[in-house]
């Protein structure tokens, strides 16, 4: 009997500098766009970010303000966003205080590609829903193979 294991997992180096390293925006809990601070049930979705064929990282902090958070958060540097209601990549990117487009990830120019499950997803990337236990993946200059899902921690969203 063959007992075949997960897929192979490349180790794909991390970017070096700030560009692979941007920071969370500190918010004071005003409202961004529409997206107000409170608190409140969430479910977990994952991000991975590539630029140039490296790792950029997705910083622990993004949409935690003194009191609340806002309804896309992260809370550790692994790339799981905490997500509240129905909402979009373009608003974490919002929260976050950074730039996302067809052309540009923060600030890598260049085509933006987009995977949700290991699969191609066209259309504008702020578009993209965060649904419950989502792998979504982002790059730019560079393809990288995308994952099909995250292990998400027991309990996690």
């Amino acid at each position: 009997m063959i007992v075949s294991g997960p897929p192979a997992v490349y180790p794909w180096p991390i970017g070096a500098g700030p560009r692979y390293h941007p920071p969370a925006l500190r918010r004071d809990g005003r409202p961004v766009r529409e997206l107000r601070c409170a608190s409140g049930r969430t479910i977990a979705v994952h991000l991975e970010l590539f630029a140039k064929k490296r790792v950029v990282v997705v910083p622990r902090g993004i949409g935690v303000a003194k009191s609340c958070t806002y309804p896309v958060a992260t809370t550790e540097p692994t790339g799981v966003l905490h997500v509240r209601g129905r909402r979009t990549l373009g608003d974490l990117f919002a929260v976050w205080g950074t730039r996302l487009g067809t052309n540009r990830l923060l600030s890598f120019p260049g085509r933006v590609s987009v995977y949700v499950g290991g699969r191609p997803f066209t259309g504008d990337p702020r578009s993209v829903p965060l649904h419950r236990h989502a792998e979504i993946v982002v790059e730019v200059d560079g393809h990288v193979a995308p994952h099909p899902s995250y292990l998400f921690p027991k309990g996690v969203g």
